[in-house]
């Protein structure tokens, strides 16, 4: 969530408004692209379904009972992610909780935790349930100095036989420096409620984390060679097999290299992670006119149809992210995204939000929560002192 937001003076959220009631009348349905109408907003110029979330109550904000944000500028909820539980027919929320915290006379640092809550009423409203991780000043693995280790982008599926968490985790020098040992951390559970209790260095890339050591190595999945760091992590479970997907950040000696990055799918087996392919890269994003799409969630649709949503993002830009638009996913077996006669990816729907500075986006969805399509909205001012750092989850009503 945070890549671009730490470069700021500060960044975050909080609650706007008490939790708004959710009803039936406030879901609206958005039929396939190709159906060229909807009863949700209007169509785009490229005849795909458009929908603005107002800074308002008419895109309703989602708080969390039991879980305030923050008593300090920079607060709020970011990075939702979404799962029902077959059995119980619970409605999971994993998401990030954010602070400023000082230690000792250095400036205040931006620290990111994930929080677990729980809906009982279809999504209407979540109820805070345990902290799956914590935020503390640790010794560097390399010796030199110290760090809080964060925990970010959450994302959770309910396996064949487990449920589980990953999120994206590295340690952020205490003031001012550069993040470092950047890895996928992973805890599996029987139940939502055990996870956090066991934690695993589950995916990174090996090279940049000594001493640590990780489950798996990047560098040794086949395809993927040249991601000097996996971000952003997605699972879901589907037909039986587990997927995990990830941005993959390409740089090397020369610099980074924007136009070989992509959204990788990989899938779980007995013997390790597999590549199972690319989902979109640079020239998709350049069709929706930015430099890159990021902080995918997977999911599946009401019509039973597995979807991608991501965030498209404009580096430098005010806001950087620009909402989210979700796609079609012909065969996850083979990573293949729905496309036309020329290969450009087809949306099912586009999302676009108030927001400033770091802007909207980092979507989630699950088909039986009313609250449709989550989105985390930013209200950002950077120009009062202390600076307004905001994020709010909202909930559009929007089932792609």
């Amino acid at each position: 969530m945070l890549g671009s937001c730490l470069a700021l003076a500060g960044c975050g959220g909080e609650a706007i408004a008490d939790a708004a009631a959710l009803d039936a009348a406030s879901v609206v349905d958005v039929p396939d692209a190709g159906a060229g109408t909807h009863d949700a907003g209007t169509l785009d110029a490229g005849g795909t379904p458009s929908v603005h979330c107002a800074l308002d109550p008419s895109c309703p904000e989602l708080t969390i009972e039991g879980d305030p944000p923050a008593v300090s500028p920079f607060r709020g909820y970011g990075d939702p992610s979404l799962e029902r539980d077959p059995t119980t027919g619970a409605l999971w929320l994993s998401y990030s909780w954010l602070e400023a915290q000082v230690v000792g006379t250095a400036d205040a640092d931006l620290t990111v935790v994930t929080h677990l809550a729980r809906s009982d009423d279809a999504g209407r409203t979540f109820t805070f349930v345990r902290a799956i991780n914590a935020t503390e000043v640790v010794d560097s693995p390399s010796g030199t100095g110290r760090g809080w280790w964060f925990h970010e982008v959450s994302t959770l599926a309910r396996g064949a036989d487990d449920w589980r968490l990953v999120t994206l985790d590295y340690l952020d020098p205490v003031g001012a420096g550069e993040r470092a040992y950047l890895h996928f951390a992973r805890t599996t559970a029987a139940e939502p409620t055990g996870l956090g209790d066991a934690t695993e260095r589950w995916l990174g890339v090996s090279s940049s984390l000594a001493p640590l050591t990780v489950r798996h190595d990047v560098a040794s999945i086949a395809g993927l060679e040249d991601c000097a760091v996996l971000t952003e992590p997605a699972l879901l479970h589907h037909e039986g097999t587990d997927y995990v997907a990830a941005s993959c950040v390409v740089v090397d000696a020369s610099g980074r290299h924007p136009e070989r990055e992509r959204i990788e799918l990989l899938r779980e087996t007995s013997d390790g992670l597999v590549r199972v392919g690319p989902l979109f890269d640079a020239a998709d994003a350049a069709g929706l006119g930015v430099d890159r799409l990021e902080q995918l969630d997977l999911s599946i649709a009401r019509d039973g149809t597995p979807i991608a949503i991501v965030t498209p993002i404009v580096d430098g830009g005010d806001p950087m992210h620009r909402g989210c638009v979700a796609y079609e996913l012909e065969d996850l077996a083979s990573a293949r995204v729905r496309r036309d006669a020329d290969g450009h990816a087809i949306p099912r729907v586009r999302i676009t939000a108030d927001g400033t500075v770091f802007g909207p986006g980092l979507c989630t969805y699950d088909a039986t929560s009313e609250s449709g399509v989550l989105l985390v909205i930013t209200d950002f001012d950077l120009s009062i002192s202390p600076p307004r750092l905001r994020f709010s989850l909202r909930a559009t009503g929007i089932h792609p």
